[in-house]
């Protein structure tokens, strides 16, 4: 598992690459890929999903996907929740993502290299403060018991928070509900068609509130509470 440490870097480097190098990865490289699928933590199951790397993709270096024949929303839930754990470990491994979706396939992860000029420190800086600016405040995402909110909390939503999703929507609220539990809720109302990417924008978001959840206390744990709403204990 990742430290504190660890996943406040990840998330902080952690950005959507849009222009990849055309390159092809050294069998270190390759290694180095399918090293990032070790310690995965499933989410309300006791196995993983069977990620792995291909190299047959015309953008970047290949891509990283699962096959799954359950496309329920608590399944793609669970897809973006494991997905997501591989993205932070490939970003702190210095490799470019991007969650994809092309028509009639299931979202992948575009894995590679930036294109030369947009992976320097200056470009990361500015990607990381418009990421920011851009992110929904604190006190209007957060809402119920707010007395229970400490650094330790905060820190934990905060991961959350920064979570990227599909067009920006950030379609979800945290709901304190004691001194050691989170509710996240999900979007109510979308077109069906953004049903897919939305589910799995969901599981992200809990990706990222549970690393830092058992980072922190190391007894973090999910929870269904509905088919778009979860709990988080820590």
């Amino acid at each position: 598992m990742l430290s504190k440490q660890e996943i406040k870097k990840a998330i902080g480097l952690r950005v959507t690459q849009r222009k990849f190098q055309e390159k092809h990865l050294s069998p270190e490289e390759k290694k180095e890929v399918n090293g990032a699928f070790s310690d995965i933590v499933p989410i309300n199951s006791n196995s993983v999903l069977h990620w792995y790397f291909t190299s047959e993709f015309p953008s970047g270096s290949g891509i990283v996907l699962a096959k799954i024949n359950d496309f329920s929303t608590p399944n793609l839930v669970k897809y973006g929740f494991e997905g997501e754990q591989i993205v932070l470990n490939l970003t702190l491994k210095g490799f470019s993502t991007s969650w994809a979706r092309l028509p009639n396939y299931l979202s992948m992860i575009v894995v590679g290299f930036a294109a030369n000029g947009s992976g320097d420190i200056v470009e990361r800086a500015s990607r990381f403060l418009y990421r920011e600016a851009n992110r929904k405040p604190f006190k209007e995402v957060v809402y119920g018991k707010e007395e229970y909110i400490d650094e330790g909390m905060r820190e934990i939503i905060d991961a959350g928070r920064m979570a990227p999703s599909s067009f920006n929507r950030q379609p979800w609220r945290f709901e304190v509900l004691g001194r050691n539990e989170i509710a996240v809720h999900g979007w109510k109302k979308i077109p069906l068609i953004y049903e897919e990417v939305i589910a799995i924008d969901l599981g992200v978001v809990l990706s990222h509130m549970y690393l830092m959840a058992n980072a922190i206390s190391d007894k973090a744990r999910i929870e269904a509470i509905s088919q778009r709403s979860y709990s988080l204990t820590f």
